[in-house]
């Protein structure tokens, strides 16, 4: 193919003129907004007990709705967390058509993954081995405040159970960007998928879990499945006018 040369060229491409397509200069445009863009300088994640009475109603610590008694899952790594709606879907096909004439929602699920940094929070111990985490002061995980012969102070062991009980937690999960937040909040989950731990000497040891959220109870709906929330950071009056 011969190479193109500007005589070549549209005219009006060449002057590369963006009113041509109904456009303003990007430098002037309206349309995009590079303050809106989100990365997380910071996760959070926090477990709580299931269908509780205190769910969030913005951006209230955790650590202050008490009727929940929230628990910190500590460091999250750099990645953050993944938030993931999947849906199944059929299609209806027709005689005389390629194309499905209808498509039917049949199931979807919403759930979050994330990676722990903490190898030796007790919560995310207790959420890896499917033991409980509530009540706190009872849990199989509870450090020692005494040695015996067996066992230094602040040493625990416990049975990983086989088969577990059906452990149900809330769930919040925070992360910001300078001013912008994002929580998103689940009144019922559960630990559904967990990843390898690897104790080893080039490297930490990880914790990586998936939780999937079911229905539960937020205020007055009693068929809440996630809560999201969001501070802009800016004034968004003409997003909706």
């Amino acid at each position: 193919m011969s190479e193109q040369t500007a005589k070549d060229r549209n005219p009006q491409v060449l002057a590369d003129n963006p009113t041509q397509f109904g456009l303003t200069p990007p430098a002037t445009g309206s349309y995009r907004d590079n303050s809106l863009l989100y990365a997380a300088g910071d996760v959070v994640c926090w477990i709580g007990l299931p269908n509780n009475t205190a769910p969030p109603l913005g951006f209230e610590d955790p650590s202050g709705l008490t009727a929940a008694t929230y628990k910190c899952c500590g460091w999250v790594d750099v990645s953050g967390y993944i938030f993931k709606l999947d849906e199944t879907i059929k299609d209806i096909p027709a005689a005389g058509v390629l194309t499905p004439i209808r498509t039917i929602l049949t199931g979807g699920t919403k759930s979050l993954q994330a990676t722990f940094l903490e190898a030796m929070n007790p919560y995310v111990l207790a959420l890896y081995d499917d033991v409980p985490v509530f009540p706190v002061a009872s849990m199989p995980l509870k450090a020692s405040t005494t040695a015996t012969s067996a066992l230094p102070i602040n040493s625990a062991t416990w049975i990983i159970p086989d088969p577990p009980l059906d452990n149900r937690y809330s769930l919040i999960c925070d992360s910001i960007d300078g001013v912008k937040q994002e929580r998103l909040y689940f009144p019922n989950v559960k630990v559904t998928a967990r990843g390898n731990s690897q104790a080893q000497q080039g490297d930490i040891d990880t914790t990586d879990l998936t939780f999937t959220a079911y229905p539960g109870t937020i205020g007055a709906n009693t068929a809440a499945v996630a809560q999201h929330t969001v501070n802009y950071g800016k004034a968004m009056a003409t997003y909706f006018t």
